[in-house]
């Protein structure tokens, strides 16, 4: 499937399908810098290697941060951050890239990444549940960032359910790269809900199949809360 009929067939397909050929089975492949131009090819869902690619201008933030790892012969990774990242309810977004690798000689196919927000000790709640809040996505598509489904993690499972992104075909040494932003919104400050506390970024690579999710790899990044 060429790019142009992926992007149609997703039309929120997002940034950075890096094919990486020759590389590690710990390695996570290429990423932009801060205000750097990327260039994204799409992974072929027939195995084959990729045939077209597309540019667009990527903001990520400093990639000072990361978190890895590894499970089922997938790698993925959250990095982007700031050193000390925070969420501050109506304050700025917090930036990150979530890179998936295959390093199986094998397609994983439809497979998505579900991020979610961890609970959080800002709230004085016995499920202790993040406070409301915006998840974005940029995309290659329209060179812009677009609202997706803002995740809590509560008492089971469930959150792994939410679709945020089209299920995708990832090819064997092949990495997905995915640019997101999330901020809390400023209802939660100003009704003193939320006091200093910490929560965490949780990323879940699954896999669907007849409506139900499969784990196949998962990390998190812990993020302290400043309600100042």
């Amino acid at each position: 499937m060429s790019y142009r009929r992926a992007a149609a067939a997703f039309g929120s397909f997002c940034a950075l399908a890096i094919a990486v050929a020759a590389c590690s089975s710990g390695g996570t492949g290429s990423q932009a810098g801060a205000g750097a131009t990327a260039t994204a090819t799409s992974v072929a869902t027939t195995g084959s290697a990729p045939t077209s690619a597309a540019t667009a201008t990527v903001v990520p933030a400093s990639t000072s941060r990361s978190s890895t790892s590894s499970a089922s012969g997938l790698t993925v990774s959250i990095t982007g951050m700031p050193s000390r990242p925070v969420l501050t309810p109506g304050g700025a977004a917090l930036m990150f890239t979530v890179d998936i690798r295959n390093g199986t000689r094998h397609a994983y196919r439809d497979i998505t990444p579900v991020v979610a927000i961890e609970h959080c000790t800002c709230v004085s709640t016995a499920m202790e549940r993040a406070p409301a809040g915006t998840l974005q996505e940029y995309s290659l598509v329209t060179g812009k960032w677009r609202t997706v489904y803002y995740n809590t993690v509560g008492t089971g499972t469930d959150y792994l359910n939410v679709v945020e992104q089209a299920p995708l075909t990832l090819n064997p040494g092949a990495t997905l790269s995915f640019s997101f932003r999330v901020r809390l919104d400023a209802a939660a400050r100003q009704s003193h809900v939320v006091h200093a506390g910490q929560t965490g970024l949780l990323v879940t690579v699954v896999r669907r199949s007849s409506g139900s999710a499969t784990k196949l790899a998962t990390v998190r990044v812990s993020v302290p809360v400043d309600a100042a």
